[in-house]
């Protein structure tokens, strides 16, 4: 089990020689809401395709899939092998030769050469040397190639995963800092508005001044600017998205880690059209570029 993010985006390799046949299969994915397998098999290794589709949903949850397997006659130097060869079909082949020669009053010695003139005859094809009763070991290149492309997503998943922890490390210090002019700015608007609603009262003369009235709105317009929802919201998408990043396990989160990004932008939005203070302005745009930045490698998260 792996635990942690994976890429969608990754890339498998896996070569081998088998039964005088040089096979090739390279997989290779890219970013896709959910999971798109296309297959490319020589036609008579169609039952593949089924096999290659189940493997693949059995390790990947998003991502577009290309697997392409080739087929080319090879030599293999360590391991001689003559499977490709019908024996039967060999046997009669040279017999009918020399039935030919005795019939025409020709030499009736039929030498290699000459009954090799016939291969297509006698050679197994493709499809009867990998037919799906024997294809375990294409089956088995296949894995391995598949493996390795799994690997190289969580490698880059890791990488994601370490930016994300830098990333999360800012967020967190420019939001307590937010936390901390919030309350700064709390007495500071309050005292500003106090000032100016005793500074209009006086000057339209309204006589005598109902002091609950007073606090009253003053509490009012105080808590219309105030960012404590917004805070203590953006506070728990973040230790949300910690959790995520660090115990993804086999969990496909990428959807998930984009929803709480979008939510962070909503937060961040919001604190800033609240914000009358210089300086939490400027925490709340650092948090905006941030998430941004997030949400551009949250894409290529499965």
């Amino acid at each position: 089990m792996h635990n942690g993010l994976s890429s969608m985006t990754g890339y498998g390799r896996a070569s081998s020689y088998l039964h005088g046949w040089q096979i090739r299969v390279e997989c290779r994915s890219v970013n896709h809401r959910g999971l798109d397998v296309r297959v490319r098999v020589p036609g008579e290794l169609r039952w593949m395709e089924k096999q290659i589709i189940s493997r693949a949903k059995e390790h990947l949850k998003r991502g577009r899939l290309e697997v392409r397997v080739d087929l080319e006659p090879g030599a293999d130097e360590q391991e001689p092998t003559f499977e490709q060869i019908d024996e039967h079909r060999f046997a009669t082949v040279a017999q009918k030769l020399k039935e030919l020669a005795r019939k025409n009053d020709l030499a009736t010695g039929v030498t290699m050469g000459e009954v090799l003139e016939y291969r297509p005859f006698f050679e197994r094809s493709t499809g009867e040397v990998f037919s799906e009763e024997r294809g375990d070991e294409l089956i088995g290149i296949y894995q391995q190639a598949l493996d390795r492309l799994v690997e190289s997503r969580q490698t880059e998943g890791q990488g994601i995963a370490e930016d994300f922890q830098g990333y999360l490390k800012g967020l967190t210090k420019n939001l307590k800092e937010v936390m901390r002019l919030r309350e700064v700015d709390q007495q500071s608007l309050r005292s500003r508005v106090e000032d100016r609603l005793r500074q209009a009262l006086k000057e339209f003369d309204v006589g005598e001044v109902d002091e609950t009235r007073v606090a009253q709105e003053l509490a009012f317009f105080v808590e219309k600017g105030d960012i404590a929802e917004e805070l203590q919201r953006a506070d728990s998408h973040l230790q949300r998205l910690s959790e995520m990043i660090t115990t993804a396990g086999d969990e496909a989160v990428g959807k998930k880690i984009d929803f709480y990004l979008q939510e962070l932008v909503r937060e961040t939005n919001t604190m800033g059209s609240k914000s009358q203070h210089a300086g939490l302005t400027g925490c709340v745009i650092e948090m905006k570029s941030i998430v941004e930045k997030m949400r551009e490698q949250a894409a290529n998260i499965e």
